[in-house]
């Protein structure tokens, strides 16, 4: 795709402000987006998580993924990118330049987003390599897919038949090269989950996901790549203004037939310039070892304002427990959100206690003793 011209962007730059000390000074301007060691100064001297830089990066995901209008979702990425410059803003503008066949942009979209420690770095330079190909760079197309595979890429059949990559298949001793790449890399079926499922790290057990958890997820996103493990992602729509980010937690679990992770999702709210952030709501999942979905249940938050709010205690023994509870809030949340409305009362409707079984399931102790006599 081919960026639009930079003097189109001059009216982005006079919206683009925050009202902080360290926002006004560490910007970037349109002529230094490109340049990596104003980028990764900016993003280091930026808060950690800028509102109106998320509003532009959801608007532009939806524009993009959900519209499937690469186009028109260039705006918002380099809005998004000028309050705030983020890897997977960088990425999804790279991916978005690559649709239209704007490799030289794309290639410096994703040389920033690798610049700004974006993961997982095997579709980043996978990515590069189609782009690359596209430009008639076969030596640089070469370098990035080995390396791409070399850190977990694993669809080998999309290598040998993407048309992104044909330059490269014509002009190179490409199979052989790509089947050695993979004669090191194991089982390739399993790469792809392994790639996902490495990123969540062991938590400390034991441990408890209320209300002020949601300040530990920092920028730990998941990225869009990862929808065929996080249903939730698939399914999400930007509409009525309302976008949702998806942060790895942890590994609760590991045994030898199956995992068993946690990962949030944060719905944010845009009211025009506003954004309201709602309260995050975590997943408990159980994959076996290719990925497949083994039991998952909602453990801490709620989806939605009328449902009770959970909170979750995890043990060291693979036990855990979720209490629910009934919340009053000073104003109605759904007309006022949660931002500066403090809880009036808690009361407790429900407490379960459960199991982590030896297959992966989430058993109430309860039955669990019941199966056991």
């Amino acid at each position: 795709m081919r960026l639009i011209p930079l003097f189109a962007f001059g009216v982005l730059l006079a919206s683009c402000h925050t009202g902080n000390k360290a926002d006004q000074s560490a910007k970037l301007s349109l002529s230094s987006i490109y340049n990596a060691d104003s980028v990764k100064w900016v993003a280091a001297n930026t808060p950690e998580k800028n509102n109106a830089a998320e509003k532009e990066f959801l608007k532009g995901i939806d524009i993009y993924r959900n519209k499937k209008n690469p186009k028109g979702s260039i705006d918002q990425f380099v809005k998004s990118i000028l309050l705030q410059p983020q890897g997977k803003s960088y990425y999804e503008l790279g991916n978005a330049l690559l649709d239209l066949r704007k490799t030289t942009d794309a290639i410096q979209a994703y040389n920033m987003a690798e610049a700004l420690d974006y993961k997982p770095l095997s579709k980043l330079l996978y990515n590069k390599a189609c782009a690359y190909s596209l430009s008639e760079k076969v030596d640089s197309a070469r370098y990035c897919l080995l390396a791409a595979i070399e850190f977990g890429y694993s669809n080998m059949k999309n290598i040998m038949s993407d048309p992104d990559l044909s330059y490269f298949r014509d002009n190179y001793n490409f199979k052989s090269e790509v089947i050695a790449a993979f004669s090191g890399a194991g089982d390739t079926d399993k790469l792809e989950w392994n790639l996902f499922s490495s990123q969540f790290k062991q938590l400390p057990l034991p441990l408890t996901i209320d209300t002020a958890y949601v300040r530990q997820l920092g920028k730990n996103f998941i990225p869009y790549d990862f929808e065929m493990y996080v249903a939730e992602m698939r399914d999400s729509k930007f509409s009525r203004d309302v976008g949702s980010n998806f942060y790895y937690v942890g590994l609760v679990k590991k045994a030898e037939a199956f995992k068993t992770l946690i990962y949030a999702v944060s719905d944010d709210v845009y009211d025009s310039d506003e954004v309201v952030a709602a309260p995050a709501y975590y997943f408990m999942v159980s994959y076996d070892n290719g990925g497949k979905l083994i039991d998952k249940m909602l453990v801490s938050g709620n989806r939605l304002i009328e449902d009770p709010y959970r909170l979750l205690k995890i043990a060291g023994n693979s036990e855990f427990e979720v209490t629910e509870y009934h919340i009053e809030y000073e104003k109605n949340p759904a007309e006022n959100g949660f931002v500066n409305n403090p809880e009036k009362s808690r009361t407790e409707t429900k407490r379960t206690n459960f199991t982590i079984t030896d297959d992966g399931h989430f058993t109430p102790k309860t039955q669990q003793l019941a199966l056991n006599r």
